[in-house]
């Protein structure tokens, strides 16, 4: 497909300037002018130059359609009615282009986030300028790179003519992930075909309703690590047991999400965590994504359980949480949820906690755990009864970093969340617990 076809196929909606379709005429007009110049030129000659002319003229089309599309209010005005775009935000080309030099290509496009509904008082400008920015510099440092391994492969030996068959292109581009009236989400992403090294995206999640840009924390509360960390290793296990390969933590694979991990929003107003291909898993697995049901992860941790795991597990708790109950909680508060429970009571049941693992007391943290419960080592996840967590030995539940966590884990303040509370010194291993039945028990253990 030509370069014009493929800019009609994307903006064959847009009513064209009349500038444009003026220009074009004339560069018609011009080419049918040299034709009849050339009376005495052979059939075989005049039909070659008719083919040049047709394609002078469509490059022409094409450079005024990306000049307008960059300069022209009007026509950028028109360019908003594509069929990608729509509700209280959208996203448009703002910048497009395509270069090529020393057999190195360069193609961009640079997006930019519109308010169509004005009144939402929603400013944009400094993320436009954000992205503006980092697709410019992205670009520029690419080529210089190209540019640096080019002269490399020419002072070792290389040819011209080897050069140009490793058709070098760098690609700045976007992607929506979703467009609605809660979030606005999308990626930019820039790549080099002959190196991974390089490649960056960079992902924009706007909240319509507030017009900031949200955070795993917003989405997820002040617990969002530990949260996202569980839902993470239990979609891992279950991948596993499916056949995917990931690496282990001593390869460098997942050990847990940090600030700076990425994300977007889809269509579910769920987050989808992306890790870069090479970062957790082998290459050939590409990019690597972890929806977070952030509903279902705020309300326990078993979001991804099947209907009969849960049918399981609800009966099983039914007979196992009566006895942990009884045993956590000797001053016989009944409590509605996590914010109900005092922080002297809180501090209490820690202490609890913290004690059984000093002394690596598996049956006494047995006895203050509800059931089933959620412990993240390879290939358990969920551990159904009192019984198999004793199966699984103190040395194994009782792991080094889990311990130094518990330790060192500061309990004179523990804040409550929905999910509970967490004895932790601030890393991914930590305790648990919260409300089970109006009584405190240890609800996860993770690693």
């Amino acid at each position: 497909m030509s370069k014009l076809e493929k800019m009609r196929e994307r903006y064959d909606e847009i009513p064209i300037p009349e500038e444009l379709s003026v220009r074009v005429q004339q560069e018609i007009q011009r080419s049918r002018s040299q034709q009849e110049a050339k009376n005495n030129v052979s059939q075989r000659h005049r039909f070659q130059s008719v083919i040049r002319s047709v394609a002078a003229a469509a490059a022409a089309v094409c450079i005024l359609f990306t000049a307008a599309l960059n300069t022209s209010p009007v026509f950028a005005m028109e360019a908003a009615q594509l069929p990608v775009i729509g509700g209280i935000a959208r996203v448009l080309t703002f910048r497009s282009y395509e270069t090529e030099k020393d057999n190195i290509g360069v193609s961009v496009e640079i997006p930019t986030i519109e308010m169509v509904e004005k009144d939402t008082k929603i400013a944009v400008d400094g993320i436009n300028q954000e992205i503006l920015a980092r697709c410019n510099e992205y670009a520029d440092n690419a080529v210089l790179r190209a540019e640096e391994y080019r002269t490399a492969f020419l002072e070792t030996g290389g040819t011209l003519e080897e050069w140009a068959k490793h058709n070098i292109k760098i690609t700045v581009s976007y992607e929506i992930k979703q467009q609605s009236n809660d979030y606005l989400s999308f990626v930019v992403r820039g790549t080099e075909n002959w190196t991974n090294a390089c490649d960056q995206s960079n992902y924009y999640n706007l909240d319509l309703k507030t017009g900031k840009l949200v955070s795993l924390e917003d989405l997820l509360g002040s617990d969002y690590a530990e949260l996202a960390n569980r839902s993470i290793r239990q979609q891992i296990s279950e991948r596993q047991n499916a056949g995917e390969t990931f690496f282990t933590a001593e390869q460098g694979g997942f050990t847990g999400i940090s600030d700076d991990t990425k994300f977007y929003m889809n269509e579910n107003n769920n987050p989808v965590i992306v890790f870069e291909k090479y970062e957790i898993a082998p290459g050939s697995s590409g990019e690597i994504e972890f929806e977070i049901d952030a509903k279902a992860i705020l309300s326990g941790y078993g979001e991804h359980r099947q209907p009969e795991q849960e049918t399981q597990q609800s009966a099983s708790q039914e007979d196992n949480q009566s006895s942990a109950v009884e045993k956590t909680v000797e001053t016989d508060a009944v409590y509605e949820d996590n914010f109900a429970v005092d922080s002297e009571a809180a501090k209490e049941f820690a202490e609890k906690v913290k004690d059984a693992a000093a002394r690596k007391d598996l049956e006494a943290l047995a006895e203050l755990t509800a059931f089933p419960v959620y412990v993240g080592l390879p290939d358990v996840n969920v551990v159904e009864t009192k019984e198999d967590l004793l199966k699984l030995g103190a040395d194994t539940v009782f792991a080094k970093e889990l311990l130094n966590s518990v330790k060192e884990a500061d309990i004179e303040n523990l804040q409550p969340s929905k999910a509970g509370f967490s004895i932790s010194d601030g890393g991914t291993a930590n305790i648990n617990f919260g409300v089970v039945d109006g009584a405190l028990a240890i609800t996860g253990i993770n690693y």
